[in-house]
């Protein structure tokens, strides 16, 4: 009988020595039990709150499946997860899979642990938030910052008589403080966001995150009050409870939620303050007239290309302003691209739909041509890539080899555990690794070519046409043009308001594959369509 064991710490506990204690344990619990450890799964420094970001518990679970063990020790059931509906799912998976789920704290586990477990973390991580939050509480009213710090300001850590390093202070950063002054004077002055991250990026400026300032980065969201000229504590007030986080159970992602005003905290802090009040008000007052203006604005529709078009310029997306021209949106954001270049959106899309059709027609025996030769493509590449694989699992051998002997060495007592103890993680790290790649070399196994590939793009591109004629059916029209084109790219031309739109993706690639030269281009009296393959192109990256 085989088994494995779970070990996790979260980032509350701050210590790497618990997985090794959790493993010892298990191990222990397990040899009394005349069980062979096979394997270890791990997951450092994540919370055990949500199972999506956990890929130690992820590849657990599809081992099991695979039918590899038949139980799974733990120390304890809230190492497996502090979620009562993660908790329930796993081990309805491991009870399919006919795995057993034993916990040193617990014993074996059954329905009964599970929910009265299960509630009972609930209650904890519960009681946690509100601990956390009521020490928050207890910050602001001292007068000092509860969370992360804000652009114009650095962090304080001054050592406290019983040892410990103080939190929440901060002071002002001059040369940041006079940045946050300088965006606010020249927002007053009538510069717009836009223009002053562009002459923010020209002057080698860095953001608060240490890129590229942008335009939102500069006006942020009013009712969420982000952003730098929505970001109260340059007044010198500290706002606490603006806000709350509930997580999405579909993703395990924070989701943030704006709490009533009367719940909010709020604490003068003057020695903070960065911005007077007449110049906060004249940004508050021009802002609120900005978002009048925009809310009256009819809501658009997704066009037909969103999220395809890119500058050809710079590389960077393209988005729709006043509702029917696409702009590089790195010009309009940051200011660094020169480029000028535009495009009407119902133009392009009437470029690209008549592109695809006229590359198409008189190309099916090129693509014909191209199955036939990409089906050898694919075999060649399946051999390198076994050859590639066996080298990584004859490492992989030698690394569990090495595991055992570091692991028996411990356990026989034949000398100290820490002198192996470096090694032993080393070597578990470099099996990780190597288990990675070859799960990552057989997910990317060359795919095989559908014999009727000509007929199906050609099909594909005749649906189109009854697709955008309806409504209700545009999805899947943007679908179809997702399986044919990666991405647009919108370059200027010799003819005046006519940009070359070239368009990247896996038919270019066909194309280019059997034609042996590096654009096909369909001519019109609206400018160039040209189709080119994908940087790189290779089998594994191919799309229907």
């Amino acid at each position: 009988m085989h088994a494995v064991i779970y070990a996790r710490y979260s980032s509350d506990l701050q210590s790497e020595a618990s997985i090794d204690d959790q493993v010892r344990l298990c191990r222990e619990r397990a040899e009394r039990d005349g069980i062979t450890i096979s394997d270890v799964f791990t997951d450092y420094a994540i919370s055990g709150g949500t199972l999506n970001n956990r890929p130690g518990m992820m590849s657990l679970m599809a081992a099991a499946k695979r039918g590899e063990f038949s139980a799974v020790y733990a120390e304890a059931l809230d190492r497996i997860s502090r979620d009562q509906e993660d908790i329930a799912g796993i081990f309805k998976r491991l009870s399919h899979a006919d795995v057993r789920l034993i916990t040193l704290a617990e014993g074996e586990v059954n329905e009964l642990h599970v929910g009265l477990k299960g509630t009972m973390n609930a209650l904890f991580l519960k009681d946690l938030a509100a601990k956390t939050k009521r020490g928050q509480r207890g910050r602001v009213e001292a007068g000092k910052i509860p969370g992360g710090n804000s652009y114009g300001y650095k962090i304080i850590r001054n050592l406290k008589e019983d040892g410990t390093v103080t939190t929440g202070e901060r002071e002002l950063e001059p040369e940041q403080a006079h940045i946050v002054k300088r965006i606010f004077d020249e927002y007053v002055s009538g510069i717009s966001p836009r223009r002053i991250a562009g002459r923010l990026n020209a002057e080698g400026i860095s953001s608060p995150r240490g890129g590229l300032w942008n335009a939102s980065t500069i006006n942020g969201n009013r009712q969420r009050r982000n952003g730098i000229l929505n970001n109260e504590l340059y007044l010198g007030r500290i706002i606490y409870n603006r806000q709350r986080f509930v997580k999405d159970p579909e993703t395990g992602k924070r989701v943030s939620r704006l709490n009533p005003e009367h719940e909010w905290v709020i604490k003068e802090v003057p020695e903070l303050r960065i911005i007077d009040d007449e110049t906060w008000g004249i940004v508050q007052t021009t802002k609120s007239k900005y978002a009048s203006r925009q809310g009256n604005k009819r809501q658009t529709k997704k066009r037909l290309l969103t999220g395809l078009i890119k500058c050809g310029s710079c590389g960077g997306s393209m988005t729709i302003i006043n509702r029917e021209r696409y702009y590089c949106s790195a010009k309009r954001e940051r200011g660094t691209c020169v480029s000028s270049t535009s495009i009407k959106a119902v133009a392009i899309e009437e470029r690209v739909l008549s592109g695809l059709k006229d590359i198409l027609v008189g190309n099916e025996e090129f693509i014909k041509e191209f199955t036939i030769e990409f089906k050898a493509e694919v075999a060649r590449l399946n051999k390198q890539r076994g050859t590639r694989d066996r080298q990584i699992q004859k490492e992989l051998n030698k690394i569990t080899t090495a595991i055992k002997r570091c692991l028996t060495f411990i356990m026989e007592g034949d000398g100290d555990p820490g002198l192996v103890r470096g090694e032993l993680r080393d070597l578990e790290f470099r099996k990780k690794d190597l288990e990675r790649q070859l799960q990552v070399s057989d997910q990317g196994k060359a795919i095989e070519v559908h014999p009727n590939m000509a007929d199906l793009y050609a099909r594909k591109v005749g649906e189109l046409q009854t697709f955008l004629a309806d409504e209700m059916l545009r999805p899947e029209a943007m679908e179809i043009i997702r399986s044919l084109i990666d991405h647009i790219e919108v370059h200027d031309s010799d003819t005046r308001d006519k940009p070359d739109v070239i368009l990247v993706g896996a038919l270019a690639a066909i194309l280019d594959y059997t034609h042996q030269n590096k654009t096909a281009a369909s001519k019109g009296d609206d400018g160039r369509v040209l189709m080119v393959a994908g940087v790189g192109f290779e089998p594994t990256t191919f799309r229907l």
